[in-house]
């Protein structure tokens, strides 16, 4: 089945960032590049077009100046070959500056931040912080009240949800540092890995909003999360990730080896 093509409500969100971040203008011709550089499209969006050099992809932000949609909602006008980006642009920019930063820093899989960009571009209610919280220690990345409130609710349904026995073990690699470090140093350091984009979304109740938390948190060492974020990997590729580290594993343990490389 043909993935959908991106839309342009996908595309206002980041491109208003763009014109933001380069100093509030920027031309059609750049704002292609940037965009296809920041979202990496793919499938049908990065084929090109029946006699034009253009891909879907690039057609699509280029109707972001032939059908007037940010003029249409006030978030920039388009003059002397450049979009320009109004008070109204920049301060949907500035409310939805940590959903940006996560969809763009946390290796979605393209159809996932599109889709997010667009739901946040259809909202009429600004979209709730999502959450972006490790189990161990309470650690926020925001100083919000509210996020620190909401995240704990989560990090404590993870926590019960992902438990076997009262120990929580890396999803790839099986690592539990109860095992490794022993009693004094044993607390758990298990970071969620975010599998698909997680937010509060307005209208839903918070059980109902943990609940779908849940089925795209993924709970993994420091190690297998650095490595998914530094590969990039999202999609089918994580699914094959986990397979290969966890074969790789039983191998070592059929083989001897401990965690450390030394022999039992």
């Amino acid at each position: 089945m043909a993935k959908e093509r991106i839309t342009e409500s996908e595309l206002v969100l980041p491109s208003l960032y763009l014109m933001n971040r380069r100093g509030g203008s920027v031309s059609t011709s750049d704002l292609i590049v940037a965009l296809e550089d920041m979202m990496k499209p793919e499938g049908q969006d990065i084929a090109i077009i029946a006699n034009r050099h253009d891909s879907y992809f690039s057609q699509k932000v280029r109707n972001l100046k032939s059908h007037d949609t940010f003029q249409k909602k006030g978030y920039a006008v388009y003059r002397d070959g450049r979009f320009y980006i109004t008070e109204e642009g920049r301060k949907f920019v500035e409310d939805n500056m940590s959903n940006i930063e996560y969809l763009l820093g946390s290796d979605f899989g393209y159809s996932d931040v599109r889709q997010a960009f667009g739901r946040i571009a259809k909202s009429k209610k600004h979209l709730p912080v999502p959450y972006r919280e490790t189990v161990e220690e309470g650690a926020v990345r925001t100083g919000e009240t509210v996020s620190r409130k909401r995240s704990k609710k989560l990090r404590d349904a993870a926590a019960r949800h992902f438990s076997e026995n009262g120990i929580i073990r890396c999803a790839c690699c099986g690592f539990e540092f109860g095992e490794f470090y022993g009693p004094e140093y044993s607390k758990s350091c298990i970071e969620m890995h975010h599998i698909r984009p997680i937010f509060s979304y307005s209208g839903e109740s918070e059980s109902a909003t943990i609940e779908q938390a849940l089925k795209n948190l993924l709970p993994v060492c420091p190690n297998c999360h650095r490595t998914i974020h530094r590969n990039h990997i999202s999609g089918d590729r994580l699914q094959a990730f986990i397979d290969t580290v966890r074969s790789m594993h039983h191998k070592a343990q059929c083989s001897g080896a401990s965690w450390n490389g030394a022999a039992h």
